[in-house]
């Protein structure tokens, strides 16, 4: 991706050694406050950010920012992310809230659970979702992972 897609020094790509311990809100305060400390300016913070199941609400870990990090706190910006789906009318990926005028036949939708299994069938992700050279890495790693041959 850094050598196809992106300009020249502009992207590093480095390991965060770091297990999920899926605390929920107080963890995404955690993943912050570590980001800062290694120089990241800002966190993405999506839906069920270090969840699990139904145990958290899908948006708390968002708005524990707003209501128990004091303002000032932290040195990096929290970029709070929603449901993510293709626009058809704009042909790129946005953020849902961020498209008030569409409908929900103007979208392309598809939940990471049903990506997982279409990958691991073999079945590469519609071109809205995935590149084509990605989809066959995937594709071949998902289908290893379920013991099937890549083809």
């Amino acid at each position: 991706m850094v050598d196809l897609y992106f300009p020249a020094n502009t992207v590093m790509v480095t390991g965060y050694g770091f297990d999920m311990l899926y605390a929920g809100p107080r963890e995404a305060v955690l993943h912050a406050v570590f980001r800062q400390n290694i120089g990241c300016t800002h966190l993405i913070v999506g839906r069920d950010h270090a969840g699990v199941g139904s145990y958290y609400g899908g948006f708390d870990a968002q708005t524990i920012f707003d209501e128990d990090v004091p303002e000032g706190a932290l040195a990096l910006d929290i970029y709070r992310a929603d449901h993510t789906a293709f626009s058809k009318k704009l042909d790129r990926v946005v953020m849902m809230r961020d498209a008030p005028d569409h409908s929900p036949e103007d979208f392309v939708l598809l939940s990471g659970t049903k990506v997982r299994e279409m990958l691991g069938q073999g079945i590469a992700p519609p071109p809205e979702f995935s590149r084509p050279e990605v989809a066959e890495i995937l594709m071949a790693y998902y289908q290893e992972l379920d013991g099937h041959s890549a083809a």
